[in-house]
């Protein structure tokens, strides 16, 4: 029932460049769908944790979608598209993507207590935390270059994304 609403959403994000600068939010909002859509899958309920996760799935997209957006800053620009680094700079578009992380780990936090999750749970989601921070702190000391983030950024969010799952999975028994 909520795929016309995430595919809704998934396509306006596509406009949104053209219209205001909170795309990155908009991409967040169409994503956490999946979570909200998976949990009621699964369990059946709204009940619980999916407003903690889909909320947190909500600002993980957007701060890594903002920070890849740093990749097109000058293009968006010149093109007179809207993002938070076209908008902010890249320095500073870093630091939102670091706070919207911060809150994204707050409500994951939050679904593995509503969810009774074990300690292996919380141990991977502090260690995928504590990698999302050296990676940022790493970019706010300049003006982020974009060869690096493609290079250096890019590649460790995979290992974060694999470690929260594969924590998720754990902390389950």
């Amino acid at each position: 029932m909520l795929s016309p609403l995430a595919l809704g959403l998934s396509l306006l994000y596509s406009y949104t460049k053209r219209f205001t600068w909170l795309c990155h939010i908009i991409l967040g909002v169409a994503l956490s769908c999946a979570s909200i859509g998976g949990y009621v899958a699964v369990l059946g309920t709204l009940e619980g944790a999916p407003w903690f996760l889909s909320t947190g799935v909500l600002f993980w997209v957007a701060g890594f979608d903002i920070v890849y957006g740093c990749l097109d800053a000058e293009f968006d620009r010149k093109n007179r598209l809207q993002s938070l680094p076209a908008r902010f700079g890249r320095a500073r578009a870093i630091r939102m993507a670091l706070g919207f992380h911060v809150l994204a780990f707050l409500c994951f936090a939050a679904a593995g207590k509503a969810e009774n999750l074990n300690q292996l749970y919380f141990a991977g989601l502090l260690v995928s935390f504590l990698l999302l921070l050296y990676q940022h702190f790493h970019f706010a000391k300049k003006d982020p270059d974009p060869a690096q983030i493609r290079e250096k950024f890019m590649p460790l969010n995979g290992v974060i994304s694999i470690l929260v799952f594969v924590s998720a999975w754990l902390g389950i028994g």
